[in-house]
């Protein structure tokens, strides 16, 4: 393993993804949301995490703008095929999730322009109902929990530092305990 990788656990990644994006400004339901397709993403395509770390660059409510756009694959299409367009393109990493629970369903999917990991940005998604068989993340999944996931240090360093303002220092910790031991 090189020096810029480092080895974690699916578990990890889904962890400091929603912390972090609680700590930018989304609600609960909304950082699980974001960090269960983060992790998937990175699990299977790889770039989630500095996906995650552009989009959260960006402006306030970033996140949760762009998790709102990408909302749009989470029901079955009524149509046979089906396209959808975003402008400005959105991160492969939030969108990857749910076009594999939609080819499960029995859809295909293509992307233009082509995507190669989470970092990619999308611009088209094209859905047809047809028989799918093989899912291109089988056995990813297994190896993730058996051997981590390889992701970018700097990366994993960045994350982690956001995330941890989420957390609550010890000493409000003890404060909160007191309140309830003192009564």
């Amino acid at each position: 393993m090189s020096d810029d990788i480092v080895s974690v656990a699916p578990r990890e990644i889904h962890d400091l993804i929603q912390r972090a994006s609680r700590v930018k400004g989304c609600e609960a339901s909304v950082a699980e949301k974001i960090a269960s397709r983060i992790t998937f993403s990175e699990v299977h395509n790889g770039g989630g995490i500095n996906s995650w770390l552009q989009i959260a660059a960006g402006e306030v409510g970033a996140l949760n703008e762009t998790f709102r756009l990408s909302q749009v694959l989470d029901s079955i299409p009524s149509e046979n095929s089906s396209s959808f367009t975003w402008d400005p393109p959105i991160s492969f990493a939030l969108i990857s999730e749910p076009l594999n629970l939609l080819q499960s369903h029995g859809f295909t999917w293509s992307c233009e322009p082509e995507v190669t990991t989470g970092e990619s940005l999308v611009e088209h998604v094209y859905l047809i109902e047809e028989d799918s068989a093989n899912s291109p993340t089988n056995g990813k999944l297994t190896t993730a929990f058996s051997e981590g996931v390889q992701v970018n240090k700097s990366d994993w360093k960045d994350l982690t530092d956001i995330a941890a303002n989420f957390l609550l220092s010890e000493e409000i910790l003890d404060d909160a305990e007191s309140l309830l031991t003192n009564e």
